[in-house]
């Protein structure tokens, strides 16, 4: 296995401005040495202001120099100091005291807001309630209109196989006529339907249908839903067709299909495209 050194915390490292000490070092030496100097002039003994000052200045070459486990003296002094005057227990109390900022907060609602919510609040009901009033009535003029529409036409028709159609009035024919081409409209159907398919059953949208004739002559031009379903209302005449399908996105490929139409209700068309599964 290869082994890699592990980065070095550049964000603490410090340049060596002065020979082969840092500007840190440096002050260190030249707070404690004088200290030391000092201590050693002022005590009058001679033994202990010699110990003393040489204890100052080994002080002051141990915080330059010596760390422990990467770390400068004066770190683990900062430490110590802030771990004696921290507390080392810690007491849970179930009810905490209260936040003196907030003790004096109140909340007050305005008597004119609530009232206009509330008289907001019934208009609305009102209007909701006379726009459902309005509905029903609406639609029940609708089918009253409607039932004596149809039992008028019956009664028509019911004339007709009595009577001499030239006795029939004009408003009845038109009558007739308009319920007649409801009842076609009703019943409209597509004419020709299919669905456009890969080989794994995927529909495929936005695929272009073109119906040609015999001929060539391309009379319709239909493309695909979301679905892959495409659909011509307009009736054609009976014959041999010939589909051509082609994908605007060049992804799929298709053959030209010869299809016969009938006049009568038209089986719809299945269409897969040729890539293989």
């Amino acid at each position: 296995m290869d082994q890699h050194p592990v980065p070095r915390q550049i964000t603490t490292f410090e340049f060596k401005l002065i020979g082969f000490m840092t500007l840190r070092q440096f002050l260190y030496l030249v707070i404690f040495f004088p200290i030391g100097f000092i201590v050693y002039k002022i005590i009058p003994i001679p033994f202990v202001n010699i110990v003393l000052g040489v204890l100052i200045g080994v002080v002051g070459i141990a915080f330059a120099f010596i760390p422990i486990q990467d770390r400068p003296l004066e770190t683990w002094l900062k430490n110590f100091i802030k771990r004696i005057n921290s507390p080392t227990q810690y007491v849970f109390k179930k009810q905490s005291d209260k936040i003196g900022s907030i003790e004096e907060l109140y909340f007050t609602s305005d008597p004119h807001l609530a009232l206009t919510h509330i008289e907001t609040k019934k208009k609305l009901n009102a209007y909701i309630q006379s726009t459902k009033k309005d509905e029903n009535e609406n639609s029940t003029k609708a089918e009253v209109h409607a039932k004596k529409q149809q039992g008028h036409i019956n009664d028509l028709l019911q004339q007709t196989k009595n009577t001499n159609p030239t006795e029939i009035k004009k408003a009845d024919v038109q009558l007739l006529g308009k319920s007649a081409v409801s009842k076609q409209d009703t019943i409209k159907q597509p004419f020709v339907t299919g669905v456009v398919k890969n080989r794994k059953q995927i529909p495929l949208p936005g695929t272009m249908v073109s119906i040609q004739d015999p001929t060539g002559m391309q009379i319709r031009l239909l493309k695909t839903n979301p679905h892959g379903v495409f659909a011509t209302y307009s009736p054609l005449h009976s014959g041999d067709y010939q589909f051509e399908i082609s994908d605007p996105k060049g992804n799929y490929f298709f053959d030209t299909m010869n299809v016969h139409i009938d006049s009568e209700k038209q089986v719809p068309l299945m269409i897969y495209s040729k890539e293989t599964l």
